[in-house]
């Protein structure tokens, strides 16, 4: 069973990409970076979407919809604090090419 199992019925999509993750967090830490970061840009989509008092920004990149005024006074901030894990480790893997994920980077097995 899924953490996730909340998501499932509302946001199939933010689902989908968070049970990828288990899925995969273990066995492939590259794969569930991209699905964590995945599912952290589906969730942040759907807030500008259906929040009429957000507008999105210049760009639609990750980092320019977290780092605008109206969004930070939105969410105090601690969004986009939490957000920086997924975002950082995506961005290590990605830049890693060919190397395998670092044995300290990796989640202990269950």
């Amino acid at each position: 069973m899924s953490h996730f199992c909340f998501l499932q019925r509302e946001w199939p999509d933010i689902f989908e990409a968070a049970t990828k993750v288990e899925a995969v967090v273990h066995s492939d830490p590259r794969t569930a970076c991209f699905y964590s970061r995945r599912a952290l840009e589906l969730a942040v989509a759907w807030v500008y979407k259906h929040d009429p008092s957000l507008r999105l920004p210049y760009q639609d990149n990750l980092s320019a919809l977290f780092h605008v005024a109206y969004w930070l006074a939105h969410t105090y901030g601690r969004v986009e604090r939490q957000a920086r894990i997924p975002c950082h480790r995506h961005q290590q893997v990605r830049h890693q090419k060919g190397r395998a994920v670092a044995e300290a980077d990796k989640l202990p097995p269950p």
